[in-house]
């Protein structure tokens, strides 16, 4: 037997045991999951993308588990490009061999994970799609690049694409089994709180139950950054500096939302301005990182000026600084998604949500009670852009000042802020 065979048969057990263990299709379901599930019925391939070890194999062997209630295990294909790299159509051969089942006339399931580690994937499995409309695909990948660039530049109008990121803090506590505080906030705040604490250095699935917080930190390195770092971006873009790459990582994570000044930076690092586009465009591309623009209020655009780099996810960032000011404002970059905050003639906000012709500006203070001067800049915004809402994240009391006419400003602890 083959190696693709002996491979193929390791990862689809169900071809014989007619199931799945426990151990690959977890029991959690995240929110990801029924959104996946509603997609089985169409036509397009399900993309998702996301940072490694956020449970995206998992949520595939999910969806198979899902499957095998009512499909013939052998329509079902898993096969895991980290593992090895084949050619499409010599996997799906080789699954015919085995299976007896005719991938090019039979209903069959296909799920392709980390499929950007195929190259010019997109364009070889658009040329199956095409030809099989009894293929459902579902692929997965820890990169950007290959998978959205790739996805945008061939498979035009054939996919839904679905970004899985690390657990939500609702999700955290429903994982933690702690539902019954997501009932009554008001009633649990104490625990809650306590479990925010444990959350923020613990969102991703396989340590929720960690409690040594240096092998935590140990398995964020070794298991997300190293990964990252030493093995998938140099496959991908072959000509990078690993060295390079860890020096930009000291220096965004050990300050979260500094200022991108690629002048002072490839001074400080002797290295070309050409060097460090680049290389700050890889730890873009395998989300370690995420740039914020400066909106510009009323033309509905962003500066190329001042632009700010966040850790992608605020978790990882806990491997350089423990400054819980930089990390507090990391933790709303990331659960917002933000892209966008706004400085002007001195005055800045945090960030700014914008969505059609509204407008959110945002602000995230590390303290327990705020004086006048905290939001001096955020009165200021409201009545020179006339927009009638604002929010303050903070550590203290949920409430709200009223100004002039209708506008307020809202006040939220950043716990409470997460669970929405």
């Amino acid at each position: 037997m083959d190696e693709i065979k002996e491979i193929l048969e390791l990862l689809n057990p169900w071809w014989k045991d007619n199931k799945i263990s426990g151990e690959l299709a977890k029991p959690y379901k995240r929110k990801a999951f029924s959104g996946v599930l509603k997609l089985l019925g169409y036509r397009q391939i399900v993309v998702l993308s996301g940072l490694r070890r956020v449970g995206k194999t998992t949520l595939l062997y999910q969806v198979i588990e899902h499957l095998l209630e009512k499909t013939d295990p052998r329509h079902i294909l898993y096969f895991n490009f980290d593992k090895k790299v084949g050619e499409l159509i010599e996997i799906l051969d080789d699954y015919a061999e085995l299976t007896n089942v005719d991938w090019r006339k039979e209903n069959i399931f296909v799920f392709f994970d980390e499929i950007a580690k195929l190259d010019e994937w997109a364009r070889k499995v658009k040329l199956v799609y095409d030809a099989s409309p009894n293929i459902k695909f579902l692929v997965s990948s820890s990169s950007s690049i290959g998978l959205e660039e790739e996805a945008i530049k061939n498979l035009a109008g054939r996919y839904f694409l679905k970004n899985i990121r690390p657990l939500s803090f609702t999700e955290y506590l429903e994982l933690r089994k702690k539902n019954r505080f997501l009932e009554n906030p008001g009633l649990w705040e104490k625990e809650i709180k306590k479990e925010f604490e444990r959350y923020l250095l613990r969102s991703f699935p396989e340590i929720v139950g960690w409690g040594d917080e240096l092998l935590v930190k140990d398995y964020l390195r070794t298991m997300i950054i190293d990964k990252i770092v030493r093995s998938d971006l140099p496959e991908k873009f072959g000509n990078v500096s690993r060295d390079l790459l860890f020096s930009l990582l000291g220096i965004f994570y050990s300050e979260p939302g500094m200022y991108l000044d690629y002048d002072s930076i490839s001074r400080k690092l002797r290295i070309s301005k050409k060097t460090l586009v680049s290389h700050i465009f890889y730890l873009e591309s395998s989300y370690l990182l995420k740039r914020i623009r400066n909106y510009r209020v009323g033309t509905l655009t962003s500066s190329k000026k001042l632009q700010r780099l966040y850790p992608n996810w605020w978790t990882l960032a806990y491997c350089y600084t423990d400054n819980y000011d930089k990390i507090m404002e990391n933790v709303v970059a990331s659960s917002l998604d933000a892209k966008y905050y706004w400085r002007k003639n001195g005055k800045e906000l945090d960030f700014l949500g914008v969505e059609k012709k509204k407008t959110l500006p945002i602000e995230v203070k590390n303290k327990n009670e705020l004086a006048k001067n905290d939001l001096r800049n955020m009165e200021y915004f409201l009545r020179k852009y006339k927009v009638d809402e604002g929010l303050v994240i903070y550590n203290g009391e949920e409430g709200e000042i009223k100004l002039e006419k209708s506008k307020r400003i809202r006040f939220i602890p950043l716990w409470k802020w997460l669970l929405g």
